[in-house]
């Protein structure tokens, strides 16, 4: 929280730490189910992004797109003899979207305005919602909500996380609502609802990614809580949910 609150290059830099780790978990998953991406253009890919949001040049990511494609293309075709194939590219270009792109969405989401309260009601919306899905899941759950994907999820943790975020966010408007106007009570629910449905969609979607690959973390960076994806894989899906959501209401 220390770096979200100093912002600026240290918070960018953070972030592109975070995304990096994941990288190299990406990287690890697709391994471990028989891929091999291209390394140099998906890291390239990835860090150009970031760089390019910091930057605040979003408008060159369609032309940076363009290059990493032919740089793709180019790895494609120098490893083809070996095996290379079409598939594993586009896995590549799949994850700068997924790790670069959505990741930078946490660095525009702390450039906005106000962008320390934007940021952190993020953070803490993710996270009570993960520790309500978890707690009230663990205990009470009974009908499994994707158990082709995750076994372990349930209907039951599932609403408990919308109902947590729901209630941190009109309940953070209640306590501080001076310091953080504009949000209303029915703001804060609309963002606590949204918050919570893309954290969950972040977390089903990265245990498809391991399911298909037939890994059980995707690493082992945080003992006990598995790798750097098992533990953001929800903010990067509703970071960008949430910077649209502080951009409209702040215009």
């Amino acid at each position: 929280m220390g770096v979200l609150y100093v912002g600026g290059g240290w918070y960018a830099l953070l972030v592109g730490l975070l995304v990096n780790l994941g990288l190299y978990e990406y990287l690890t998953i697709h391994r471990a189910g028989g891929y091999h991406l291209p390394v140099v253009s998906t890291a390239l890919g990835v860090n150009l992004v970031l760089v390019l949001v910091y930057l605040d040049r979003v408008d060159l990511i369609y032309a940076a797109l363009t290059l990493l494609f032919f740089s793709l293309a180019l790895e494609l075709l120098a490893g083809f003899k070996r095996g290379a194939t079409t598939r594993e590219s586009a896995l590549a270009l799949w994850g700068i979207i997924y790790l670069g792109g959505l990741g930078g969405y946490l660095i525009l989401l702390r450039f906005l305005p106000r962008g320390i309260l934007a940021a952190g009601m993020l953070l803490l919306n993710v996270w009570s919602c993960d520790i309500a899905a978890y707690f009230v899941g663990t205990k009470w759950g009974r009908r499994r909500l994707a158990p082709g994907i995750s076994p372990q999820k349930s209907v039951e943790g599932a609403l408990a996380g919308l109902l947590g975020a729901v209630l941190l966010s009109v309940g953070a408007v209640q306590f501080f609502p001076r310091q953080l106007a504009p949000l209303t009570a029915g703001s804060a629910l609309l963002l606590g609802l949204g918050v919570a449905v893309a954290a969950q969609l972040g977390d089903l979607l990265e245990s498809a990614l391991k399911r298909q690959s037939a890994v059980k973390d995707s690493g082992k960076l945080i003992p006990g809580h598995g790798g750097v994806l098992d533990r953001f894989d929800s903010l990067l899906m509703a970071a960008p949910f949430a910077y649209y959501f502080f951009l409209i209401i702040n215009s």
